[in-house]
């Protein structure tokens, strides 16, 4: 039996139905999303007696996946004779838009058992399937590939799927796949270079998404879209590159895309990263808008930069103003209080998300966030009895807020316990290992740390040196810890001396 989806008013009598006019309905209705056509136009075919044409049985089902019905098309395709490749390729692409990718691969193993060869549409929608799973289906991803390559080799490939494949690669974190799929393709679309820009940058290599952009895309004549300047931008921010991202504001703005959401979000957060908040909130105020994102991001810049009036009364705007305040907005308004150190807003913001009404609910990010406020404001055993109290596993930011507070105000206990959790928690991370010597050794535990340094040999856990970078106008400066190769360390060595014996030298305040 079908699932019931919706009531089914019967069609009017005076309405002369055939196939092609029933086709043409369910095609507008698909477009639509309309739910309530989804009874009353099975009920037509059925009593027309078309219910065995595969075309219409495909598109009735890509009707009810479109609005939401998968059970409802799985039953119909279910009732199919002999469905064709057109009616798999439906249902499996259709599945995966909906975010049912287990569903969908499952159903691309159906087809291939059946004797029905996937076409380059069913292969992409497998591929959706597996980037929305990730690394669990690489090995999935990798056969849909190969049946890819065999296609190529017999006739020219739709760019649609080569996306699809490349896209799949990123999302499952193989960013090698990804670069070796990119540089064969025969044609690049602007979806291909997003692609491949957006995954260089979420895998770190924001300066090769850069320069792809910069040597090669630009080079191409390839046309942008706002994903396009939203990616650039990103990585902008990513590296503070504040001239060239500038620049690439200058070419949003001659390209028509100021107003479009996404780049807007990306240029108040490229912005915030470089240290401009003013600039940010120029692109912020430059377009009226209610996206809850957008003000998100706002808030969040405001927080980081020390401006806790105006990120908290951004926050109390979006609630006169009708915007959905989320998890996230809730998370930059705490983050905000914590740099200010408004423990009573903080923690009243915290409480209201408890409350019934409030469509956000509290995730071990706000747990870390509301133990980091404690901590900054010298409350430790009140932050440890608010970590130990968390309905969910503790999380490595609350008990990193615990650990950092050893520096202002060295209890050496908490910060061992700290140190211990984080180490269980993430024990590949090497600043956990090194936290947990220095704690050790703040407390002249010399056995201890030499057992820990000792540990990290073993494991091979090595410690990245830290590193920071400046942009002047010559380009961008990189140094690392204990690096000598900077061509003008000399100077360097002697300004810092110098700035040392002019603090030295000042007054201290209140004498």
């Amino acid at each position: 039996m079908l699932r019931s989806c919706a009531s089914r008013p019967s069609p009017s009598p005076t309405t002369a139905w055939d196939a092609t006019s029933l086709a043409g309905a369910l095609k507008a209705a698909a477009a639509r999303r309309s739910v309530p056509h989804v009874g009353p136009l099975h009920a037509v075919l059925l009593k027309l007696g078309l219910s065995a044409s595969a075309i219409l049985a495909t598109s009735l089902a890509h009707l009810a996946l479109r609005c939401g019905l998968p059970g409802y098309a799985r039953d119909l395709f279910d009732e199919m004779p002999r469905p064709d490749v057109v009616s798999w390729t439906s249902l499996i692409t259709g599945h995966a838009h909906q975010g049912l990718y287990h569903d969908s691969i499952a159903l691309l193993r159906c087809m291939v058992n059946s004797g029905v060869t996937p076409n380059g549409y069913s292969l992409s929608g497998g591929l959706l399937a597996c980037a929305g799973v990730g690394q669990g289906t690489l090995a999935l991803g990798k056969e849909i590939h190969a049946r890819v390559v065999k296609m190529r080799m017999q006739g020219p490939v739709d760019v649609v799927v080569e996306n699809g494949v490349l896209d799949m690669y990123a999302r499952c974190g193989s960013i090698e796949y990804a670069r070796r799929v990119f540089s064969v393709m025969l044609v690049k679309n602007i979806v291909s270079w997003n692609s491949m820009m957006a995954a260089l940058l979420a895998s770190g290599q924001a300066e090769e998404a850069l320069g792809l952009f910069v040597s090669k895309m630009v080079s191409c004549g390839v046309g942008m879209d706002g994903f396009s300047f939203s990616i650039i931008v990103d990585t902008c921010g990513e590296l503070a590159l504040l001239k060239q991202g500038m620049q690439v504001h200058a070419r949003v703005v001659d390209s028509g895309f100021e107003a479009d959401i996404i780049v807007r979000n990306s240029l108040v957060d490229m912005y915030a990263k470089c240290g401009c908040v003013d600039s940010a909130e120029l692109v912020f105020k430059a377009v009226p808008s209610h996206d809850a994102v957008l003000w998100t991001t706002m808030i969040s810049a405001y927080g980081k930069f020390g401006r806790v009036e105006d990120a908290i009364s951004m926050f109390e705007r979006m609630a006169q103003l009708g915007i959905k305040r989320d998890g996230v907005a809730y998370l930059a308004v705490l983050s905000a209080c914590s740099h200010g150190g408004l423990i009573r807003e903080g923690l009243n913001y915290f409480k209201s998300m408890s409350d019934d009404q409030s469509s956000a609910r509290l995730q071990p990010e706000h747990y870390g966030c509301m133990a980091d406020l404690l901590c900054r404001r010298g409350y430790l055993e009140e932050a440890l009895e608010f970590i130990e109290d968390m309905p969910f596993e503790s999380s490595v930011a609350s008990w990193s807020a615990l650990l950092n507070s050893r520096r202002i105000y060295g209890n050496a206990k908490l910060s061992q316990l700290a140190a211990s959790h984080l180490l269980k928690l993430d024990p590949e991370n090497h600043s956990n290992w090194v936290a947990l010597s220095s704690v050790h050794a703040l407390g002249s535990d010399w056995h201890e740390t030499w057992m820990i340094r000792e540990s990290m040999s073993r494991e091979c856990v090595k410690k990245e040196p830290g590193c920071s970078w400046v942009e002047l106008y010559d380009g961008v400066h990189i140094f690392l810890m204990a690096d000598r190769s900077h061509p003008e360390l000399v100077d360097i060595l002697q300004t810092i001396d110098s700035l040392k014996e002019d603090i030295s030298a000042m007054p201290l305040q209140g004498t």
